[in-house]
């Protein structure tokens, strides 16, 4: 075991230079400014600290780093999740018998592929929205946090770097061979909330139990395929382990957990959307002059509906069984809290007929949220108090009956006193 001194470590945040038609945000978002601001997310902190040696990061034998990243950035390893598609930036190193591995907090990603030089590493910033970093495996090598603002975001990015699109969080579902390379363009979708389920995690490993409903986890074609419609979906489903088609020993344990399948998605799409409403109100408010009163009420109702939306899983596809995750994430996820005096949370789980119990995401108590332009933040939270307290139901919201709404609104006024204004 080997421990990185402060005298040990670099942190570098590569930046290369690009001419607006290479960077689109320079043309479409100048205001932000992405390519050159200081990031501080909770990976930038972690290493900042690092640096000034009042924490150690440890290289453990053949996990390298990954293991204590982890513990310091508080990610668990029941998170752990794994993809098989050759999609990655590493695609080369991907397969069915090596996919990389995803663990995941609220705010920090880690990417880890066995037997690579690199871990990736993605953060919300509370201000520039999704960051892409890697850094070195290697013992050998000076200790260096890289920024990327290219390759990741050729992917990671809503037009795919093409213009008029911001960074983003992404999972894609895929039909891939045994190989893990695309099999058939059939079904290739960015997943979102409203994506049902047997359309999901092509390309994906997943353990648990979801009952009769249909995954497109674990599938993998010795040719290519002809259609989906011939594809026994629920043949690889409802696995409590791995070893038929993988040796885990590598990785951190066992698992590719459903439920935290289902959590990431609903996070990253409430990440996404606040990034989108925060660029485009912080650019148009920067081409009025920075006044406010340039921005119109209705733009600012227009820019906060899909964060609206996101935060209380509106497009939600419902479940058709119940799901069981395995890996313990269940457990770990539920215990974070905070809690009401009933010991409720914004974190229960339902499972059954949809993912939450309390359908009003625990990102809420985010930095990222907190972080939104004073006019959107003020009309979300306005905006859900009215659902919330309302005595009728808001047709934009129907899937709130009165009895949630009225639990959700003490688990908030209990776990985040004065949140609504």
């Amino acid at each position: 075991m080997k421990k990185f001194k402060q005298a040990a470590l670099l942190v570098l945040f590569i930046l290369p230079a690009f001419a607006a038609a290479q960077f689109p945000y320079e043309r479409d978002y100048p205001a932000i400014n992405y390519a050159d601001s200081v990031s501080n997310d909770a990976a930038s902190l972690l290493f900042a600290d690092i640096a000034a040696g009042r924490v150690e990061l440890e290289h453990r034998g053949e996990r390298g780093y990954l293991e204590s990243l982890l513990t310091l950035l508080n990610i668990d390893d029941s998170s752990q999740l794994l993809v098989f598609s050759k999609t990655a930036r590493k695609s080369r190193f991907v397969s069915p018998a090596t996919p990389r591995a995803l663990y995941f907090n609220d705010e920090v990603y880690i990417g880890y592929i066995p037997d690579t030089n690199t871990l990736e590493i993605a953060a919300m910033d509370p201000i520039l929205g999704p960051v892409f970093f890697d850094i070195p495996q290697d013992v050998e090598r000076p200790m260096s946090l890289n920024r990327e603002t290219s390759r990741c975001l050729r992917c990671h990015d809503s037009m795919s770097n093409t213009g008029g699109g911001t960074p983003r969080f992404m999972m894609g579902s895929r039909l891939v061979d045994s190989n893990g390379a695309i099999a058939s363009h059939e079904v290739s979708v960015i997943m979102q909330d409203s994506t049902p389920l047997n359309r999901r995690w092509g390309g994906w490993y997943v353990t648990g139990l979801h009952g009769e409903q249909e995954t497109m986890g674990n599938l993998m074609f010795e040719g290519r395929a002809t259609s989906i419609r011939e594809i026994d979906l629920l043949e690889n489903g409802n696995r409590t382990d791995l070893s038929e088609w993988l040796d885990t020993s590598p990785y951190l344990n066992g698992h590719s957990d459903i439920v935290a399948l289902l959590v990431l998605q609903h996070q990253i799409e409430v990440q996404n959307t606040m990034t989108r409403a925060t660029w485009d109100y912080r650019q148009l408010l920067a081409e009025n002059g920075a006044e406010e009163e340039a921005v119109s009420a209705e733009k600012v109702a227009e820019l906060a509906k899909p964060v609206l939306d996101a935060l209380f899983m509106t497009n939600e596809a419902p479940l058709g069984d119940q799901i069981q995750g395995l890996s313990g994430f269940t457990e770990y996820f539920q215990n974070l809290g905070p809690f009401d005096n009933n010991r409720r949370s914004l974190r229960d789980l339902d499972l059954n007929a949809r993912v939450f119990k309390y359908p009003l995401s625990y990102l809420i108590y985010t930095d990222s949220f907190a972080a939104m332009p004073e006019a959107l933040h003020t009309y979300l939270i306005e905006t859900m108090y009215q659902v919330l307290s309302a005595d009728e139901d808001n047709t934009d919201y129907a899937h709130l009956d009165a009895e949630i709404r009225a639990a959700i609104l003490d688990i908030v006024n209990v776990t985040a006193p004065g949140f609504f204004l």
